[in-house]
């Protein structure tokens, strides 16, 4: 009974012998809208990514719209991985990264997720009536006057008939 107890424990204490590595967080974010295009895509992982002497097994590959590839090269910076983007494209529209990482136990990862660089509006300030000022005001006091004046003679010269 006591090695039962024992055998119980020790399974419910013992952590997974290998974990793969998973994204931990990604600049600009999944599902970000964005005002103007990132100078670079950055993930970030649970743990370092394997690098094999200057081999670099990982990559991270942004995409545009128009199918475009407009990521450079695949930087790795122990859990990181990041390139810099071709800016000299048509900029707005839906962009996908992808990436395959290979962790340090050597298990490889894909994924990918979206962003979108939304096109620059027209932005105008908002229309305010300002208040008349004196000159203005007198000419329209003096128009409706002038039509009011109309008015009544027009009545006058009905009632007279």
């Amino acid at each position: 009974m006591k090695k039962l107890l024992v055998l119980l424990l020790s399974l419910f204490f013992l952590a997974p012998a290998s974990a793969h590595t998973s994204l931990v967080s990604a600049t600009p974010e999944s599902g970000a809208v964005l005002s103007e295009v990132p100078a670079e895509v950055r993930l970030k992982f649970n743990e370092s990514l394997l690098l094999i002497d200057s081999k670099n097994p990982n990559r991270i590959e942004v995409i545009n719209g128009v199918g475009q590839v407009v990521s450079g090269m695949t930087i790795v910076e122990g859990p990181e991985i990041y390139t810099a983007l071709d800016l000299s494209f048509e900029p707005s529209g839906e962009y996908t990264v992808k990436y395959r990482v290979v962790s340090a136990d050597g298990h490889p990862v894909e994924g990918e997720h979206q962003f979108t660089v939304a096109s620059p509006e027209v932005i105008s300030a908002p229309v305010v009536d300002e208040p008349e000022d004196g000159s203005n005001l007198l000419v329209r006091l003096a128009q409706t006057l002038l039509v009011l004046a109309g008015i009544g003679t027009l009545a006058l010269l009905r009632l007279r008939k």
